[in-house]
């Protein structure tokens, strides 16, 4: 996600930072965010690794010991690694995602500067 913060101006860094967070928020609550969604998200998902991963986790599902603390750390593993997938998501969608972040700041400031003038 560095590289998303190289293409925006100091000035606009900490809203886009913001708008990534609210991003991820509604797409992890079943909500749409730049036309992604957790549907989106999951067909990335399963085809990272050229789907192996999806074997991995339905084999573990499958199999699972739940008495087992092993299982815990198992899961605990494909959960850090989804995080890591879902950062890779916003970075594959970086074009769409700036696009309409400026669009929207553009819009934003262009309010902004109509309230301020009516002040």
């Amino acid at each position: 996600m560095k590289n998303i913060f190289n293409q925006v101006s100091p000035q606009e860094v900490e809203t886009l930072e913001k708008f990534l967070a609210t991003g991820k928020h509604l797409i992890l609550n079943n909500r749409e965010f730049c036309g992604l969604s957790v549907s989106d998200f999951a067909t990335f998902y399963f085809e990272v690794h050229d789907g192996k991963l999806a074997n991995a986790m339905v084999r573990f599902l499958i199999a699972a010991d739940c008495s087992s603390s092993n299982t815990l750390l198992t899961l605990m593993g494909f959960q850090e690694f989804a995080k890591d997938v879902f950062e890779e998501f916003f970075n594959e969608h970086e074009v769409t995602i700036l696009k309409i972040f400026h669009a929207e700041y553009k819009e934003h400031r262009k309010e902004l500067e109509l309230v301020l003038a009516s002040l």
